[in-house]
């Protein structure tokens, strides 16, 4: 009885859901980033499948739902780019320049991680695209000879951590612009950094959509160019 119970889809979606309600309820009340939907969802849904030994491959058979609303969430992001694509017309060489800058400065930290604690190139490469969308993530990492599933879970953390702290680090280093303030997030957190950014306003939704899209680009790009690095530091 159990069994067919754990494995009905909708006791999954719905636990999601309510999950989900419920941390968007108790941010409203208390403002702690512990209760940003995203990461009070994760974390009690891990919690909960440890504590009760119940199989990720049980949770995905309602989960893996939520995973096909990815696509159709991010193309939907272009209508608020559509809408705001004065500021992109207007910025458009500082925003390519500031995200072109911030990937190149990203890998040069992987790397000095990678020799200071002694990473081997599986574990190099595995880093690299910490900070695109998982999709484009787990195809860069594939490519590199990374290892795919610290990489979906680095994606994850970085998101997460991203959409926690990003207003902090605003307000300590005084970044006010919409603008700047959308490129960050998009650049450096993809999607879950996007929803962040579309709370804060509908500019900094529409930069950080589209800071996700050219950041991916610029990584597809530049991802053949870290071998022949890697090769000759590991």
């Amino acid at each position: 009885m159990l069994d067919s119970i754990l494995n009905r889809p909708l006791l999954w979606i719905a636990l999601t859901v309510v999950l989900y309600l419920l941390s968007a309820r108790l941010k409203e009340k208390w403002p702690n980033p512990l209760f940003t939907p995203l990461v009070f969802a994760i974390i009690v849904i891990i919690i909960l499948l440890l504590v009760t030994g119940i199989s990720l491959e049980t949770y995905n058979i309602g989960g893996q739902f939520f995973s096909l609303f990815v696509t159709p969430a991010t193309v939907a992001l272009a209508i608020k780019l559509e809408k705001n694509f004065v500021y992109l017309k207007k910025h458009y060489t500082a925003i390519l320049t500031g995200i072109f800058s911030g990937v190149i400065f990203h890998t040069i930290m992987i790397y000095a991680f990678a020799l200071l604690f002694q990473f081997d190139q599986n574990i190099a490469a595995t880093l690299i695209p910490k900070s695109i969308t998982t999709a484009i993530a787990v195809g860069v990492s594939g490519s590199l000879d990374g290892i795919v599933s610290p990489t979906v879970a680095l994606v994850v953390f970085t998101g997460v951590t991203g959409a926690v702290v990003g207003q902090t680090v605003f307000k300590l280093f005084n970044i006010t612009d919409s603008v700047a303030q959308g490129v960050a997030l998009g650049s450096s957190s993809h999607a879950m950094g996007t929803a962040k950014a579309i709370e804060m306003g509908d500019v900094q939704g529409a930069m950080s959509g589209l800071s996700i899209v050219v950041t991916g680009i610029i990584v597809v790009i530049l991802a053949p160019l870290t071998v022949p690095i890697t090769n000759l530091l590991f």
